[in-house]
């Protein structure tokens, strides 16, 4: 297991935006383009995560099932990725906190790797501590986007 990692952004965003934004599975493609180590993510159902819905990330591993495991409305989600084999497993968690003229969104992993993965672990979690900054990036772009000419509040 690795120590957990975290990236935090700040956005002109609302807290209420970033939070739906990150609960809208099926839309993560609107900002999150395809990479080389992410190629979309497909869930389960169409409605906002809540606790127990399911999803697909599609990666060079292959298909990585998530599921939503914590959700805190405006404030927080959570959900946990797999491969088949368990040979990968990555929590994650993202914090929303109001900041003046929007807000931070904080993305703590922890990643596991074991089985088939534990030669290639150093690798394996480099990629995705990359794509994370990546995914990261795109999100405060995204979020920056739904507010620009927004005027601020008084």
């Amino acid at each position: 297991m690795t120590r957990p990692s975290s990236i935090t952004i700040v956005t002109t965003a609302t807290p209420e935006q970033a939070y739906a934004c990150l609960c809208d599975l099926r839309r993560y493609g609107d900002w999150l383009p395809r990479s080389a180590s992410y190629r979309g993510t497909t869930p389960k159902r169409t409605s906002p995560a809540a606790i127990g819905n399911t999803y697909v990330d599609h990666t060079p591993l292959g298909a990585v099932r998530g599921v939503v495991t914590d959700t805190s409305a405006s404030r927080s989600i959570a959900f946990r990725q797999a491969t088949d084999d368990d040979a990968l497993a990555i929590d994650i968690i993202y914090r929303i906190k109001p900041a003046p003229g929007g807000c931070t969104v904080t993305r703590t992993g922890r990643i596991t790797i074991s089985g088939r993965l534990r030669p290639v672990a150093p690798l394996v979690t480099a990629l995705i501590r990359r794509e994370n900054r990546r995914t990261m990036a795109r999100l405060k772009a995204h979020l920056d986007g739904l507010t620009a000419g927004r005027l601020p509040d008084a």
